[in-house]
């Protein structure tokens, strides 16, 4: 069984000839603006009434059939008042809609000493690297070489003094 799939699902319908239904009220709506003038203007003050009807009825025409890069031209009039009038500028506030979930203890004050630096003498580090030698390991450390490694390093040491 075959079934038809409709076409061109993105145009809108036709409602009165072959105008939309947004088309037929902007142009609906220009033209009784342009009659209104020329009832209440026309019969006196006839430049009046063009200077004033001829853009109207511009702006139904090109609001009712003028498309800007496939969009009508009302959504360009709209999104250029809202750039008229929004800030050019941005600057960022934080909302403080959401209250934090860790909460930091009061903080005080803690004086601080101020401890000199201790200088290890040579002769110190010498007595400190003895006894890391010398001190009984423990027996689940794997790497019983350790002190052999200290040795060739001291003794590389040694030899780049010279």
């Amino acid at each position: 069984m075959q079934f038809q799939v409709p076409q061109n699902i993105d145009l809108e319908d036709k409602i009165v000839g072959p105008l939309t239904l947004t088309q037929f009220l902007y142009v609906l709506g220009g033209g009784l603006i342009d009659y209104l003038l020329f009832q209440s203007i026309a019969q006196n003050y006839f430049a009046i009434f063009l200077i004033i009807g001829i853009p109207v009825a511009l702006l139904t025409v090109g609001l009712a059939f003028l498309k800007v890069q496939e969009q009508p031209l009302s959504h360009f009039i709209s999104v250029g008042l809202v750039y008229l009038t929004k800030p050019k500028v941005r600057i960022w506030q934080r909302n403080n809609a959401y209250k934090p979930i860790l909460t930091a203890p009061p903080k005080t004050e803690i004086k601080k000493t101020v401890t000199p630096k201790h200088h290890m003498e040579k002769s110190e580090l010498e007595q400190l690297a003895y006894n890391l030698d010398t001190a009984k390991t423990d027996e689940t450390v794997k790497d019983k070489n350790f002190g052999k490694i200290t040795t060739a390093f001291e003794e590389l040491l040694k030899e780049q003094k010279k």
